[in-house]
């Protein structure tokens, strides 16, 4: 197993986010020994936002590129090549307003690109994603209660954003883990976040 740890959220010790993903991937280091583990860190090292010149480039042949571009694009071909390489990725996700910390969305739209993870048929009008044969998860915790049943449940631009940009790019299996409630109080907040170890727990026996 080749696993890629994504974290997003800008807390560190006090990151619900990160604690239970660094709990998932023990576990799922116990169960599988010969594990290869790499971690993209984009809350505390966010990537930089694609550019005029990126845009450019990105829909240029490398060979066509001009030293300026070849330089701008390494960011973006280093983090896809560590996504081609990984078979698991686990993503702390937490909710900011709604929608997936903005450090993330720069992460996303550096390996949403053109011939490296989708392609696009002129033709047909079709896309398909290349980053395929791959699962993951995305550990979410929101203030409220943002799941599927809930009122607030409309409001929840996270989790269909990720579904939908992953298997854009190929990656159909992702795991949503929800840890809602946590601007609750002590006991209510502590409750969501053991339900959601359990769950952890028991996807990682087959994951």
């Amino acid at each position: 197993m080749k696993l890629l740890e994504i974290q997003s959220s800008v807390r560190l010790e006090k990151s619900i986010s990160r604690a239970l993903s660094h709990e998932f991937i023990e576990a799922l280091q116990n169960l599988h020994p010969d594990l290869q583990h790499q971690q993209q860190d984009v809350g505390t090292n966010p990537p930089a936002h694609p550019t005029e010149l990126w845009t450019t480039a990105n829909y240029l042949p490398p060979e066509n590129h001009t030293p300026e571009m070849a330089t701008v694009m390494t960011e973006s071909d280093r983090l896809i090549a560590e996504l081609l390489w990984a078979d698991r990725i686990v993503l702390g996700v937490p909710m900011y307003n709604f929608s997936v910390p903005s450090t993330l969305k720069a992460y996303l739209d550096n390996i949403v690109r053109v011939n490296r993870t989708f392609t696009f048929d002129p033709q047909t009008h079709t896309f398909k994603g290349l980053a395929t044969g791959k699962k993951a998860i995305a550990i979410v915790p929101s203030a409220g209660n943002f799941v599927v049943g809930t009122p607030l449940r409309e409001m929840n631009f996270c989790d269909p954003y990720l579904r939908s940009i992953l298997g854009f790019i190929g990656i159909e299996e992702v795991e949503i883990v929800p840890i809602p409630n946590q601007f609750m109080d002590e006991e209510i907040r502590q409750q969501e976040v053991e339900n959601a170890r359990l769950k952890l727990i028991n996807l990682a026996a087959y994951w």
